[in-house]
């Protein structure tokens, strides 16, 4: 029996958490807020997976939207 798409969404949600980890790792240059945001998650789901309040997490992704350039992550050193 498949889960229905309510059971799923904490998993899907431990999911993007556990790569915002591996990408953390990575010393991203992204804030996190705005890689959810890019990725078409909504603030108040952003604000409640990061445990930020919801004025913060809009004002990040509004503040990088205003910048008008993304930055790429930084990866490790390339073979």
């Amino acid at each position: 029996m498949q889960p229905s798409s309510d059971e799923a969404v904490p998993f899907l949600k431990a999911l993007i958490l556990l790569h915002l980890e591996l990408l953390h790792d990575q010393e991203m240059s992204e804030k996190a807020e705005v890689l959810l945001h890019r990725a078409g998650i909504g603030i108040a789901d952003i604000s409640e997976m990061l445990n930020k309040n919801y004025a913060a997490t809009a004002k990040t992704i509004s503040r990088a939207k205003a910048g008008g350039h993304r930055r790429p992550i930084e990866r490790g050193a390339e073979p």
